[in-house]
């Protein structure tokens, strides 16, 4: 079967762009024909190894911005319509997945939105009611939407849209053992953006590394407020304790040195951090904001607390970090969770999906 994944761009190194490369890696592996369409092109190359069997294809080659004139993002919008209808005119494909809502846009422009499953990654409520509805109206041109989780399936099916439930697969193996471990850090992952909250983890922190000064935290991940979550971290006196790592190509083995996972999203769509964290065998503490962390840390897999309260974030980082039974405990179950999410299983709901 001929797949295209359809990409705003596969140089970026974010939760969709990785999402992408798994699946597309998963679906070659399994002798489909696969290939990636990125839109617009930035970086040299794609951000996350990509089987050999994946070919990659470019339409724009310079990056895509939304902070420009509305002239230039018009001419943008153009432009990729344009190129998106003449590379399937002369590269026909079996399945279209278009990853989000600006690139199922360009689909339906260009006139492939009855061939394309249209993908979301982020929450349902992210634009305004004016947008969300010609969205979901647009949606519904599409053969369907695929969401990463149930409460987000349910808000689309009230206005008519078609949709299955498929959340992201593992990147790597589960282990074997529970990793609570004795060293005296935490581990956190994410766009330093305000949806990840850092600025109220930074708050959360202080009376934690006021209790506890040889405990520490490491930060991974770029963005807009590095400098600004830089400074708030100086201006807290968090500095000996706060480390902002940047991105990490070796994310797996900072998990398994860490003790405990804390998220601090203020909003979600489907958490990998997360998924990843617990199949390292790491417990979690994390706000139970709309709509990721819930799901997966269902049934006693994670510490949930209050939606943006900073003092019951820093309280429940202190009582994972006096109780290692605790520890142990969640991350069990999180062990348990994680073998729902291994790559075989969320290729059989794919493979389920595509012969409907």
């Amino acid at each position: 079967m001929r797949i295209s994944f359809v990409i705003l761009d596969i140089t970026r190194c974010y939760g969709t762009e990785r999402t992408t490369t798994l699946l597309a890696n998963k679906f070659a592996e399994q002798n489909h024909k696969v290939s990636i369409l990125s839109v617009f092109k930035e970086g040299d190359r794609p951000s996350f190894p990509l089987n050999e069997k994946v070919t990659v294809d470019y339409l724009i080659p310079e990056p895509y911005t939304h902070k420009a004139s509305v002239l230039s993002i018009f001419v943008q919008y153009i432009k990729a319509i344009i190129a998106i209808r003449k590379y399937y005119q002369h590269n026909p494909q079996d399945i279209i997945i278009g990853q989000a809502f600006l690139v199922c846009f360009f689909l339906w422009m260009s006139g492939y939105a009855r061939q394309a499953f249209a993908c979301e990654h982020y929450k349902y409520g992210l634009y305004n009611r004016p947008v969300r509805a010609f969205r979901n109206w647009m949606y519904c041109r599409f053969k369907k939407v695929i969401t990463l989780t149930d409460c987000y399936a349910q808000e689309y099916k009230r206005h008519g849209v078609e949709t299955t439930v498929i959340p992201n697969m593992l990147p790597f193996p589960i282990v074997d053992n529970i990793h609570a471990g004795n060293a005296k850090k935490m581990i956190s992952a994410g766009r330093l953006q305000s949806e990840k909250g850092y600025d109220l983890l930074l708050q959360a922190l202080k009376p934690v590394f006021t209790k506890y000064p040889d405990w520490s935290i490491d930060i991974y991940g770029e963005g807009d407020d590095r400098v600004m979550l830089e400074k708030l971290r100086d201006d807290l006196g968090l500095l000996p304790y706060v480390h902002f790592l940047g991105f990490s190509s070796n994310i797996h083995n900072a998990y398994l040195e860490a003790s405990f996972y804390v998220m601090s999203s203020r909003h979600e769509g489907f958490p990998m951090v997360l998924l990843e964290a617990i199949a390292c065998g790491l417990p979690v503490v994390s706000f139970d904001c709309p709509n990721g962390p819930a799901a997966l840390l269902k049934d006693g897999a994670g510490l949930l607390v209050e939606p943006e309260n900073i003092q019951a974030l820093s309280d429940a980082i202190i009582r994972m970090i006096e109780h290692p039974e605790l520890r142990e405990a969640y991350a069990k179950k999180g062990l348990q969770v994680a073998s729902e999410y291994t790559p075989n299983a969320i290729y059989r709901k794919w493979q389920t999906l595509f012969m409907e």
